[in-house]
C-alpha cells in the first residue's frame, strides 16, 4: 500500500504505534503533534483519537478536495465541512469493527481500574454492570470468568436473556434493585451507558466501601459530584483502550484502514464487471452510480 500519510500524534501512543504500522506496511509516513502544517499534501491525515484539543477549524481551511481524513469522536461541524469541500471523513467510533474489537480493550482496562482503585479482591464479589452493550456484555464475561457473581441492568429484553443463558442474574432498571433492597449487597459497579442514571436518589442506597468504575462515554453516567462529597469510591475512567493497550488499540485501527482500501477497491473491481457484463452500448445508470460511489468512497 503506497499512500503519503499524516499521523497527528496529539500525545496518544496509539497514533505513534499506528505510524509505525502504516510504515511498515509501505505508507509514506508523517509524524507530527497538534500543530502541523501543509495537510493538503497528504492522501491520507490521521487524527487521534482524542481530537478535543486540535485546533479543528483550521485543519478544515488546509485540507483539499479528494483527500480522506480519520479519526475519533469527530464533531458534527467538521464533518459537514469536510463533505462540502470534497474530503472523505471517516470516524473510527462509528466503524462497527473497530467498536466491538475496542469493547475487549476497554472491558479489561475497566477491570485492570477496579483493581487498582478497590481494596477488595473482585473474586467473589457481587457486582453490578449497567449496560448490556459491546463493552457491557464483554465486561460481564470477563468478570464471570473471574468467579464473581455477576448481575446485569438492562432494559432490552433480549440482551437481558443473553445475559442470563451467559451466566449472568439480570434486572430491568434501578428501581427494580431499590424496591427489592438489593442494592446493599453489592461490592462493585461497572456503568457503561452514557446516560445519567445514577443520581443522588440511587446513589446513598449504595453500601459504604463499594467500588464504581463509570466507562460510559459523553462524560459517564454517575453523579460524581455527589460521591465525592460523600465519600463514594468512583471513578470517571475514559479512553481505556489508549490507555492500557494503545499497541492493540492501533492495530485495530490500522487493519482498518488497510483492509478499507481493499474493500473499496474489491466494490470499484464489481461495479466495472458489471457495466462491462451489460455491454458497452447500453450501460444502467445504475451501474454507472455504482462505479462513481465506489470511486468516491475509495478517495480516488
Amino acid at each position: 500500500m503506497e499512500k503519503n500519510v499524516l499521523c497527528v500524534k496529539n500525545r496518544d501512543a496509539r497514533q505513534q504505534y499506528l505510524a509505525q504500522m502504516l510504515l511498515e506496511d509501505g505508507c509514506q509516513v508523517t509524524l507530527c503533534e497538534e500543530k502541523c502544517r501543509e495537510l493538503g499534501e497528504y492522501e491520507l491525515v490521521l487524527l487521534p483519537v482524542v481530537t478535543a484539543k486540535l485546533d479543528l477549524k483550521q485543519m478544515i481551511c488546509q485540507l483539499q478536495k479528494g483527500q480522506r481524513v480519520f479519526g475519533g469522536n469527530l464533531p458534527e461541524f467538521f464533518q459537514d465541512a469536510c463533505m462540502e469541500k470534497g474530503v472523505s471523513c471517516y470516524d473510527y467510533m462509528e466503524e462497527e469493527t473497530i467498536a466491538v474489537k475496542n469493547a475487549v480493550a476497554t472491558a479489561e482496562g475497566a477491570i485492570a481500574e477496579a483493581i487498582c482503585f478497590s481494596e477488595e479482591t473482585l473474586y467473589g464479589a457481587k457486582v453490578l454492570v449497567t449496560g448490556y452493550g459491546r463493552c457491557g456484555r464483554v465486561l460481564a464475561d470477563r468478570l464471570c470468568g473471574m468467579r464473581c457473581e455477576v448481575t446485569v441492568l438492562e432494559q432490552e429484553p433480549e440482551k437481558r436473556a443473553i445475559a442470563e443463558i451467559s451466566g449472568c442474574h439480570s434486572v430491568q432498571n434501578i428501581e427494580e434493585i431499590l424496591t427489592e433492597h438489593t442494592a446493599g449487597e453489592y461490592r462493585f459497579l461497572f456503568h457503561t451507558i452514557p446516560v445519567m442514571i445514577w443520581k443522588e436518589a440511587a446513589l446513598k442506597e449504595l453500601p459504604a466501601g463499594m467500588t464504581i468504575i463509570d466507562i460510559a462515554s459523553g462524560g459517564g453516567g454517575v453523579d460524581h459530584d455527589y460521591c465525592q462529597c460523600h465519600g463514594i469510591r468512583a471513578k470517571l475512567c475514559p479512553g481505556l483502550p489508549g490507555k492500557y493497550a494503545p499497541y492493540t488499540s492501533a492495530q485495530i485501527i490500522a487493519d482498518t484502514i488497510l483492509g478499507m482500501d481493499v474493500r473499496n477497491q474489491f466494490e470499484i473491481d464489481q461495479a466495472m464487471l458489471s457495466i462491462q457484463g451489460n455491454g458497452s452500448a447500453s450501460v444502467g445508470g445504475n451501474a454507472i452510480a455504482a462505479v462513481s460511489a465506489a470511486v468516491l468512497k475509495a478517495g480516488a
